[in-house]
């Protein structure tokens, strides 16, 4: 039994293996993740996969293998190091070898330097006294005078001075090229300790699964995490010889999920997770009482909850971090000072505790604030001693508050970022809301009700059409006092008749509903329709769960802003028209009228406009299904002009009272600057009168045009041919009374 049991424990050990990002499922406000590891496997092995940061749902997660059997997945919380081991080593010991070797250099250079100042001050001394024959008795000890240089000499010394300058320049220049590079390299490790000596800890997941098999196994594991999002984007590019329209949908991705996604598939889905798990129960209908024909699905709350907190670690290792992280200070202060070797630093005081960095980096950073009110959602009575937790990617770890006894909270000093609050109570179900836009210096308000778990009616606020649209007629009649009071007056015998009428029913009915309070299809009181924003690609595509592929693999980076993600090309042939406004806009408008000839849905979105490779301004354009009828915006033809004259001519008219009569001849001409025919359409108008005594007439329309008379709209379908003018007019009159002035109206 002992040797059966140890061979049974070693082989338990564990493994380490890397699991990147893979795939990436991004919706209208959270994205499934999916990262794969392969694992070699001999019998029972437990295998260590990365740790999961950033706001990841621990319920979402999931593990799968392909070639082995998961019999058991561990998940427990765990902190990021604040000071990671091996790196601050390798870090220290760089520094010191780079302070080393730029003494050193220094050292050299400082030499060299001293060796060229007393180079260049070398000079020959000459006297300018002529020399005796005879030399000048010389008493014993007394100085010998100056005396002339041998000219001979002045050559060697001259190049001497000159070779010796040279290699000491020489030597000056290699000794500074070095040390700038090794300055340059200091610099660049000085970055990265202050990165690693500042990082602040970071809360996560540990997934530890069990895998039983033999041989090589593929592991997949699946998550969900939130703060990601996508927006539908478009480019339509019109070729006006060919007349085609390229169509290019593409997705705009950011997130801030607190990890990087590099090199992955990406898929950009229309659909809103729901969190309802059962079909909806119909309630009895009762005419006069209170009970309504509510449905009432069963929920589950979307607020993700999170881990309970990482065990205590031993304090020795918060020790040496501090050593470690007092050390990295020292190293980077000495870098950062004057250029002389510096002496050996004194022992560094120990740094500040993590809750000190902690708040004074939070005091400092912002001065933003979230307050607001929590209440019961029942008797909207304030609720005291709530926990309000706090978290943003911005934020350095989370933020917890209590409310007082009025319900009320106050969390202040944070800096600007998008926030995520989560409100627990015993007794109550916990809450989240996300998605908080915080900016610098501001104070925002946030209120909230709390649930009561008693509650058996529950409605799951979720972003998706109820099942029983409210004051619709396709399911049914809101039946209200005055609809009971219709229905009483046209029954046979009405109030006073021998049957008894709906109304007298509600009265007499225990819990009779009171005077205009509906009964029937009719909401919960705390029951709001689910508002979801209309830019979001839920709502945009009209409630279908469209899911579009990205075309190559991307790279997605938590925090860096937006990416474009192209998600397919497509190209159209069109007929385009020109719309002509003359007497609005000198613009000509480029559409399309056809039928969508793409093979998939395509959610609305805004849309760039090009003709050719000119911008030609931009458009919003709604769901449209495959074979759909609808107009395509293709911006503004530039090139096309339209021209309104109108000329006018008043006369008198009538025997007793005379009247004013003005004729208004209009002319609009268009140039076709294109060598093939050019479709416009041409919109104009006549008034309306809205006055007896105001008589308007359209006479005549040449070529003849389409006419809406209770709109008094004219449209010309005209073909121009290349490179030609073509025009068309119409005649209307005006008579009123003499010396009346009329006005424009809409």
């Amino acid at each position: 039994m002992p040797v059966l049991g140890l061979s049974v424990l070693s082989s338990l050990w564990l493994t380490a293996v890397d699991a990147p990002v893979t795939s990436v499922t991004v919706y209208s406000d959270r994205a499934r993740v999916v990262r794969t590891a392969r694992v070699a496997l001999s019998g029972t092995q437990r295998v260590e996969l990365p740790p999961l940061y950033g706001s990841v749902d621990p319920a979402s997660i999931r593990v799968e293998a392909q070639g082995a059997e998961v019999t058991r997945v561990d998940i427990r919380p765990v902190e990021s190091e604040a000071l990671p081991a091996t790196a601050a080593s390798k870090l220290v010991t760089t520094l010191e070898r780079l302070d080393d070797q730029l003494a050193q250099v220094r050292a050299e250079r400082e030499a060299y330097t001293a060796q060229l100042t007393a180079l260049g001050q070398v000079r020959p001394s000459v006297t300018d006294e002529e020399p005796s024959t005879e030399p000048p008795p010389i008493a014993k000890g007394a100085p010998r005078g100056p005396s002339r240089l041998d000219a001979s000499g002045w050559r060697a010394a001259s190049d001497f001075v000159v070779e010796t300058t040279a290699r000491l320049q020489a030597k000056l220049r290699e000794v500074s090229q070095r040390e700038e590079a090794l300055d340059g390299e200091l610099s660049r490790n000085v970055q990265e300790a202050r990165r690693l000596g500042g990082e602040p800890r970071r809360r996560g997941l540990e997934v530890a699964p069990t895998l039983s098999g033999q041989g090589s196994a593929t592991l997949t594991l699946t998550y969900v995490t939130s703060n990601a999002r996508w927006y539908p984007a478009y480019e339509l590019r019109l070729e006006p010889e060919s007349n085609r329209v390229q169509v290019a949908f593409s997705g705009r991705v950011s997130q801030e999920s607190g990890e990087d996604w590099e090199d992955a598939a990406l898929t950009l889905s229309t659909a809103l997770p729901a969190t309802a798990t059962t079909a909806p129960e119909l309630a009895t209908w009762k005419i006069g009482q209170r009970e309504r024909f509510i449905p009432t699905p069963a929920s589950v709350s979307d607020s993700w909850r999170a881990p309970p907190p990482a065990p205590p670690k031993p304090p020795e290792a918060p020790n040496e971090d501090l050593r470690m992280r007092a050390r990295l200070l020292s190293l980077i202060g000495k870098a950062g000072s004057a250029t002389t070797p510096p002496a050996q630093p004194a022992p560094a005081p120990a740094p500040p505790s993590y809750a000190e960095d902690r708040s004074r980096s939070q005091s400092s950073s912002g001065s933003s604030t979230i307050v607001g009110t929590v209440v019961t959602a029942d008797t909207k009575r304030p609720m005291a001693d709530v926990v309000i937790t706090a978290v943003s990617p911005n934020l350095v770890g989370e933020q917890i508050v209590v409310t007082d006894a009025q319900g009320q909270y106050r969390i202040p000093q944070l800096p600007p970022g998008v926030y995520a609050l989560r409100f627990d109570k015993e007794s109550f179900k916990p809450m989240t809301r996300s998605e908080i836009q915080l900016r610098l210096e501001r104070t925002i308000r946030v209120n909230v009700e709390l649930l009561p778990e008693s509650m058996s009616e529950a409605i799951a606020l979720v972003a998706a059409p109820p099942t029983v649209d409210v004051g619709s007629t396709s399911t049914g009649v809101n039946v209200d006092q005055d609809f009971v009071r219709r229905i009483a007056v046209n029954r046979p015998g009405g109030k006073g008749g021998a049957s008894r009428s709906f109304e007298s029913l509600a009265e007499s009915a225990p819990g009779a509903v009171a005077e205009n309070v509906p009964v029937g299809l009719a909401p919960p009181e705390g029951w709001r329709r689910p508002v979801v924003d209309p830019r979001l690609p839920a709502s945009l595509a009209g409630g279908y769960a469209l899911a579009f592929p990205s075309q190559r693999r991307e790279t997605v980076l938590s925090g860096k802003g937006e990416r474009r993600v192209p998600l397919f090309t497509e190209t159209w042939p069109v007929q385009v028209e020109r719309k002509l406004y003359p007497a609005l806009t000198p613009n000509a408008f480029l559409v399309a009228e056809l039928r969508s000839p793409s093979r998939q849905v395509m959610p609305g979105g805004d849309a760039q406009l090009f003709v050719g490779a000119d911008p030609a301004g931009q458009a919003r354009l709604t769901l449209v299904s495959p074979g759909e009828p609808f107009t395509l915006p293709l911006g503004i033809d530039s090139a096309v002009r339209p021209v309104r004259n109108v000329k006018l001519m008043t006369s008198e008219k009538g025997l007793i009272g005379k009247d004013d009569v003005t004729e208004y001849l209009v002319t609009l001409e268009v140039a076709n600057p294109y060598p093939f025919p050019l479709p416009v359409q041409l919109h104009d108008q006549w008034p309306l009168s809205r006055s007896e005594d105001v008589e308007v007439k359209l006479v005549r329309t040449e070529p003849y045009a389409e006419q809406d008379p209770a709109r008094g709209t004219l449209v010309w379908r005209l073909t121009v041919p290349p490179s030609e003018k073509k025009g068309v007019s119409f005649l209307y009159t005006v008579r009123h009374p003499k010396g009346w002035r009329l006005e424009q109206s809409q």
